[in-house]
C-alpha cells in the first residue's frame, strides 16, 4: 500500500496488497453467504495537531477491537496522512473466524464509550458525541421536502433559532 492511499499498520492476515486481502475476507464471507454487510469500515481520527506513532494507533485499533468484541475477526487497519488531522481507517469482517456474525446490536453506544476512555487514556482532544449536538445534519426526508418546497422543516428553522 502506499502513502496516497495510506500504508497498513496492522493486520491479522496474511495478503501483502489490496487483490490478496479482499480474496481473504472474500474466503470467511463464504460461511455467511445471506449476510447483507459482511464488513464493517470504522475512521478513527485525531484532532488536527495532535500526532501519534504508528505504535499507538495500532494500540488504539486493537484497543478499538477489543472493545468492540471485534477480537476473533479478520481485520486490517491503514494509517492515513492525506488530510489535515492524522486518521487510521479499521476494515473488519462481521463474520468471525468460526462463521458466527458479530452483533452490532447497540455499537453506537458502546463506539461513544469506547471512544471517550481512549481520548481521555491517550490525552487526546474530546470529541463531543453526536447524541449531544444541538445541530444536526438534515435527513434525506427534509432535504426531499426542501427540495419539494422550497423551505426548510420544521427543525430546521428551530435550529436556526438557536
Amino acid at each position: 500500500m502506499n502513502k496516497e492511499k495510506g500504508s497498513l499498520i496492522d493486520t491479522n492476515m496474511e495478503g501483502a496488497d489490496p487483490r490478496e486481502l479482499a480474496k481473504e475476507f472474500g474466503e470467511i464471507r463464504k460461511l455467511r453467504p445471506k449476510l447483507g454487510k459482511a464488513v464493517l469500515h470504522v475512521s478513527l481520527s485525531a484532532a488536527p495537531g495532535e500526532h501519534l506513532t504508528d505504535a499507538q494507533w495500532t494500540e488504539i485499533g486493537q484497543r478499538y477491537l477489543h472493545g468492540m468484541g471485534l477480537d476473533d475477526n479478520q481485520y486490517l487497519i491503514t494509517r492515513h496522512d492525506d488530510m489535515e488531522h492524522e486518521h487510521v481507517h479499521l476494515l473488519v469482517n462481521r463474520i468471525r473466524f468460526d462463521g458466527d456474525v458479530t452483533s452490532d446490536s447497540h455499537d453506537y453506544r458502546r463506539h461513544e464509550v469506547l471512544m471517550r476512555a481512549i481520548e481521555r487514556d491517550y490525552q487526546l482532544e474530546p470529541v463531543h458525541p453526536s447524541m449531544e449536538s444541538v445541530r444536526r445534519a438534515a435527513t434525506k426526508g427534509e432535504i426531499e421536502q426542501g427540495l419539494r418546497t422550497g423551505m426548510p422543516s420544521t427543525r430546521q428553522r428551530l435550529q436556526q433559532l438557536c
